[in-house]
């Protein structure tokens, strides 16, 4: 069985735009278009689209949407949808339409008791001074949002009216892709009372009880199941998990009780990465979850997946989205015009730094840090030769780029690899040589500064775009793994030491004795209890 599978198309209708509307947003609903055409295109009779169907949730993006797939439909192709949290809006009673607005509105005054239109006062509701304008120059252009109930009854004929089992309580359902393949469409509706309580997303309890009883059948009658959903099972790396929280992301007991009923594959998005994964619950069973990009930002793709069913083995490959036909970008494909935007949004941020801060990071290079990694990275002096010029700035922007489209170049081989593995080296032994602070228990959330860049240096396991693989089976590691070591926490705790001695008339002793002490004891207590992450 081969389909398509499609994530965060975060569709804008053009009726939302108005005078001023940026070109980029213009540019939105283009390449949205553009992707679900090529998906058309490819030798597949299913598209499956997991949530984040528009940007705002408005009404006007969801129907013209919906027409867009009902010309699609046309082509004999089938389209199942979910739906996930930015196709409504639970915190808001309308949305704005983009415009060049002198005006910006203020997030809070949005929530419950819901905005009224009719009884608004506008100045409530204006964040800067625009005393000099009109009321109705600072009223918003305001587009009601779907409800997730509205939602389930407009996607209907996408999924609903196909599936031969239905959770209606969960907006979920399960479709016959042929006759051997079935696929949950599994809706994060749950969440959403949840998420006004900072909760993890979830299923509700009939959910759950629907799902187990779906994959039951399937293994009773010998059909191979999968699930889609749109928030990951586990985070596609640790620095997304250490960024999104717990509110953005499920816990792990999620995916663990997904495995532990018996579905062994899902696809997911939301985090708009790239990525393979594995989650392995408490009573060892195993779920594969497969993240897709987004068509929208970097990397624009969407995977094209094929399984049969007297094989374990899923093919997948990420196609990437072409420019869309009369748009104005000047780059050579969308791939490098979202990475160009990326790099540029965040290089103004580095310049904003207060100086001489945004200097210091403008002019870091390989060579200034260099002296701190040389033992702990092993880089031979060719290698260095490489890479001493390097903008530590423009090697942190690659690991993000590695990061959302997965992959990454630089291999255990690379000068790149080893000098960030030494550079990790060295900062976690200061970490954990400093005795006042539980960095990576309380902050790093288990993890350490190694565990965080490494996925962002390369791919130990699956390949996260291209790859045939048996996904009931835990891969192994692709490259072995190497030790970095470094004592620069002990060097740094041992002169603050020694430079309290000479003080020690002055400082009492408890200072002189208790640093060392401390940091002896913390380093005891690292070695007999070690932070582990949470495990998937």
């Amino acid at each position: 069985m081969k389909f398509v599978v499609m994530s965060d198309i975060h569709y804008i209708s053009r009726r939302m735009m108005l005078e001023g509307t940026p070109e980029e947003v213009r540019l939105q609903p283009e390449v949205s278009e553009q992707a679900l055409r090529q998906a058309c295109a490819e030798d597949a009779d299913v598209i499956l689209l997991t949530g984040d169907l528009t940007d705002r949730g408005d009404v006007l993006s969801h129907e013209d949407l919906i027409a867009f797939l009902r010309e699609l439909k046309k082509s004999g192709k089938r389209i199942y949808v979910t739906t996930a949290t930015h196709d409504f809006d639970h915190h808001k009673a309308y949305t704005r339409k983009y415009g060049d607005t002198r005006a910006t509105f203020a997030e809070s005054p949005w929530n419950e008791p819901w905005f009224e239109k009719e009884t608004a006062v506008y100045k409530a509701f204006v964040t800067e001074d625009c005393s000099d304008m009109t009321e109705e120059e600072c009223t918003p252009d305001l587009v009601r949002p779907c409800t997730p109930e509205e939602l389930w009854d407009m996607y209907r004929e996408f999924g609903r009216d196909d599936a031969f089992s239905v959770c209606e309580s969960a907006f979920s359902y399960c479709v016959a892709l042929d006759d051997d393949t079935w696929c949950l469409m599994l809706n994060d509706n749950f969440r959403n009372e949840e998420a006004k309580h900072n909760v993890s997303v979830t299923y509700s309890p009939a959910c759950w009880r629907w799902i187990r009883s779906l994959v039951r059948r399937a293994q009773a009658e010998g059909k191979t199941l999968f699930a889609c959903t749109h928030h990951p099972l586990l985070p596609p790396t640790p620095a997304y998990k250490l960024g999104a929280g717990d509110r953005d992301m499920r816990r792990a007991e999620v995916g663990h009780m997904l495995a532990d009923v018996g579905v062994r594959l899902a696809f997911t998005g939301h985090t708009h990465f790239a990525d393979v994964g594995f989650v392995r619950s408490k009573r060892g069973n195993l779920l594969c979850d497969i993240s897709t990009p987004s068509v929208r930002f970097y990397p624009p793709r969407f995977r094209v997946a094929e399984l049969t069913k007297d094989s374990t083995v899923i093919d997948s490959r990420c196609v990437d989205v072409d420019i869309p036909e009369n748009a104005a970008v000047a780059e050579a494909s969308m791939a490098e015009h979202y990475r160009r935007n990326m790099y540029k949004d965040y290089e103004a941020k580095e310049a904003r730094l207060p100086r001489p801060l945004n200097e210091i990071v403008a002019g870091l290079r390989v060579k200034h840090l260099y002296p701190l990694v040389k033992k702990a990275s092993g880089l031979a002096p060719a290698a260095y030769e490489e890479i001493k010029d390097t903008r530590v700035f423009d090697l942190i922007m690659d690991l993000a780029f590695h990061m959302l489209a997965g992959d990454g170049v630089y291999t255990p081989d690379t000068p790149e690899y080893r000098f960030m593995m030494g550079l990790a080296a060295v900062c976690d032994s200061v970490i954990d040589a400093q005795p006042f602070y539980d960095v990576r228990r309380k902050t790093l959330k288990g993890y350490s500064v190694r565990q965080i860049i490494e996925p962002m240096l390369c791919n130990k396991y699956v390949p996260d775009n291209d790859a045939a693989f048996d996904y009931t089976v835990e891969p192994a590691p692709v490259y072995p793994d190497e030790k970095f070591t470094s004592h620069a926490g002990d060097i740094v705790m041992a002169l603050l030491c020694a430079a309290a001695i000479p003080l020690s008339h002055m400082l009492p002793a408890a200072v002189c004795v208790g640093l060392p002490a401390l940091t002896l004891l913390k380093k005891r207590k690292l070695a007999d209890d070690p932070p582990q992450p949470e495990r998937y």
